[in-house]
């Protein structure tokens, strides 16, 4: 072999190596000086995690200072992706273990595929201890898992006013995506209903978050350094919860709605709706199997008759009609007509519901036995677009305001409204079922309080109002709800006189429909109403719905109640009863309740 030969043979050898090592150099380079910051965070965070320490929610009280919605300790499952070694050996160990669908944690996983893979992904709130113990008693078997404590919402007294406090549940993937929520992350729980939905912004407090040290399984080594959380406002109502509890317990196993406020304020004493869910259920993170349930309940348990239940009003909407004829001259407090039993007009007999008749009827009577005949009479007089301007100028065909999220509006029908709703045109008889709260008029429970309001405050009425302050974590009132005047309307003198005469007689005299509900040393004034239902169970017709509407004490009204019970019947014998229990809750003292405090102050 020739000297040099084998240097010529291999010098692309050394080329080849020279390019190598530049190569190598230039990657060095680059991780180390341009990428230096981003590769030494990520090195941290194979050690150091930040966790976010969740906030507690504002406290919810009633008038008085007792709880309705706090918080409770609660043990939650998260999976760490970044921990996790063996994707299918976790995800399937904490499907069988604790028995979960094993889409629904894939599908928890993805909604979090955004954040970094060493961001927790909560997969399940709210673990019972005996679920806590199976976790970490295989924790070896299921890198990435892992349990967090924290604080849950929690309702002290269930299914009672969920339908006004409402629930918290867990963001879904479509929030997320609100601009809105852009501060939430997957497995936040936010308000969904009721006034958790309407004031979230208050009661969600500030995140606080921790640096922690970890091993290789992802699990806590250290604290080293935190951010305490700030608690959301704290809500006080003007819900009175003796009254509260006793409406609940009147309208036990019954469907409908009541509500009950101050007329001269609008502030709201109580609402119920029936039948109600378990928020509680929600809190704690419901199923697909609990969600489809709801869902499918025919009794529609997650609907609030008292905003949302639009309803024939019955005879309670004869005050309406009665307060509108005498303000517009059509009659006077002495005006009369015959009822014999019926009202024939055209080619058919509207009946009253007095089969013999009442004989000769004035506004007032008429009021107190609450006489068909007499208002299909002053109705047609008055007409319907009469009628539905009245009740527009009464707000009964809007909402109220009330501070709850989805509020219904009512329907007072037009000859307007029925042409570009159907394309013909109004007929008068049409005109005589509506005077009687029938046919084509709708109203929801919370409207009718706004009617009985009307009438007890003689022309004005007020917003509702379920919230009287809201304070912060550290006790300052940061807002005050002020009463909120939503209708003035100036009538003809003693027009209110002659309609609260008749109310006060249909609860105080022998002859009123409401006669069996009146109450010792207390006057209660109000109006009964049946209203006509359609609704069918098979071949069943489910019966009328119930109605009453009240104020007391009628001298000086403290409280103005509207009661509806679906499929009740007699408004009378189903519904006043349940306004006679308000009233002799606020204004009288039963003898037992009296000599209770009488022992306790010895």
């Amino acid at each position: 072999m020739k000297d040099g030969a084998f240097p010529d043979k291999y010098r692309w050898c050394k080329w080849i190596l020279i390019l190598t090592m530049i190569i190598l150099s230039v990657r060095l380079w680059h991780l180390q000086i341009m990428q230096g910051n981003e590769m030494r965070r990520q090195s941290e965070m194979n050690r150091i995690r930040i966790k976010k320490i969740i906030a507690p929610r504002g406290v919810i009280y009633d008038k008085m200072g007792r709880v309705l919605a706090d918080t409770r300790p609660s043990f939650n499952l998260y999976i760490t992706p970044e921990d996790i070694k063996d994707f299918n050996q976790t995800i399937d160990g904490l499907a069988a273990l604790l028995d979960l669908d094993r889409e629904e944690i894939i599908d928890k996983l993805k909604a979090a595929s955004g954040f970094p893979s060493s961001f927790p992904v909560k997969i399940k709130s709210d673990i019972s201890m005996d679920e806590l113990a199976k976790v970490e008693a295989n924790r070896v078997y299921l890198p990435g898992a892992g349990i967090q404590i924290e604080p849950k919402r929690n309702y002290p007294y269930g299914t009672m006013m969920a339908h006004m406090l409402g629930y918290v549940s867990e963001i879904s993937n479509e929030e997320l995506k609100k601009k809105e929520y852009k501060t939430y992350s997957p497995g936040d729980y936010i308000g969904k209903y009721g006034l958790e939905k309407m004031y979230e912004p208050y009661l969600r407090g500030i995140d606080g978050e921790k640096r922690v040290e970890v091993d290789a399984m992802g699990r806590e080594v250290r604290t080293l350094d935190m951010k305490e959380p700030i608690a959301g406002n704290s809500m006080y109502l003007n819900v009175n919860l003796d009254v509260q509890m006793v409406i609940e317990k009147m309208l036990e196993g019954k469907r409908g709605g009541c509500i009950a406020l101050e007329p001269k304020s609008g502030a709201v004493v109580a609402l119920v709706s029936r039948p109600a869910f378990d928020p509680n259920t929600f809190a704690s993170g419901i199923t697909k199997k609990e969600w489809r349930a709801i869902q499918t309940d025919k009794t529609y348990p997650l609907q609030n008759r008292v905003i949302q239940g639009r309803y024939p009003p019955g005879s309670t909407f004869k005050v309406l009609t009665a307060l509108m004829a005498l303000q517009e001259g059509i009659i006077n407090e002495h005006s009369s007509f015959s009822c014999g039993g019926g009202f024939p007009f055209g080619n058919r007999v509207f009946k009253c519901w007095k089969k013999g008749g009442h004989g000769s009827v004035n506004v007032r009577r008429g009021i107190i036995e609450s006489c068909d005949v007499f208002f299909y009479n002053i109705g047609l007089k008055l007409g319907i677009d009469r009628i539905h301007k009245a009740g527009d100028a009464v707000g009964l065909g809007k909402p109220t305001g009330i501070d709850l999220p989805s509020e219904a509006s009512g329907l007072v029908p037009s000859s307007e409204w029925k042409k570009k709703t159907y394309g013909v045109p109004w007929y008068e008889g049409e005109t005589v079922s509506v005077a009687i709260g029938q046919g084509a008029v709708w109203l929801t429970p919370i409207q009718l309080a706004q009617l009985s309001s009307f009438v007890a405050n003689e022309g004005i009425a007020f917003k509702p109002q379920l919230v009287n302050k809201i304070l912060g974590p550290d006790g300052k009132t940061l807002k005050t709800f002020t009463p909120v005047i939503t209708v003035d309307m100036k009538l003809k003198k003693d027009i209110f006189r002659i309609v609260k005469e008749g109310m006060q007689g249909v609860v105080n005299e022998p002859n009123g429909t409401a006669y069996g509900s009146r109450i010792q040393n207390v006057h209660m004034s109000g109006k009964t109403g049946t209203a006509q239902s359609s609704t069918l169970e098979g071949n069943r017709n489910l019966g009328d719905h119930a109605w009453f509407i009240a104020f007391a004490p009628s001298e000086d009204p403290g409280i103005a109640v509207s009661v509806l019970v679906e499929h009740g019947g007699h408004g009378s014998s189903v519904s006043a009863p349940v306004a006679k229990a308000v009233a002799e809750a606020l204004f009288t003292v039963r003898p037992e309740i009296k000599e209770a405090k009488a022992g306790a102050s010895r």
